[in-house]
């Protein structure tokens, strides 16, 4: 074995190595790390007047409501970033039935992909008739 093959072979163990323990760090991944996990949210989920869900939620505290529904729950997102269904429940255009959120019993303007929760937030997911 050369030169050459030596340090082929060095470079391609140390790279394996370092995606590995990148790995079991869990920092390559999307998924939030525990240290990264700094505020908690309640989450209720209603649909036809019942709650599907409701959750507390661990969150990192710079996520958007959108990054935090897509962690925790099934959804259809369009390329927009609408919602149109969350745990497999679907809006209907034809009723004019879609999803709307609520924090602390307040309607918020702001898009789930811009809006930022903070500590002890109530968010309320509800397919509402318009």
């Amino acid at each position: 074995m050369n030169k050459k093959e030596k340090y082929l072979i060095g470079v391609s163990v140390f790279v394996i190595l370092l995606v590995l323990g990148l790995w079991y760090s869990g920092l390559a991944s999307n998924n939030p790390t525990t240290a990264d996990l700094d505020k908690e949210i309640n989450m209720t989920i209603v649909a036809d007047g019942e709650i599907i869900t409701e959750d507390t939620l661990d969150v990192a505290d710079d996520s958007t409501l959108l990054d935090i529904m897509s962690q925790h729950y099934d959804l259809v997102v369009t390329d927009d970033g609408f919602i149109e269904s969350i745990e497999g429940i679907d809006q209907v255009r034809e009723e004019n039935l879609f999803w709307v959120y609520e924090v602390n019993d307040e309607t918020i303007n702001e898009g789930a992909a811009d809006f930022v929760p903070e500590e002890g937030d109530h968010i309320v997911w509800e397919l509402t008739a318009f």
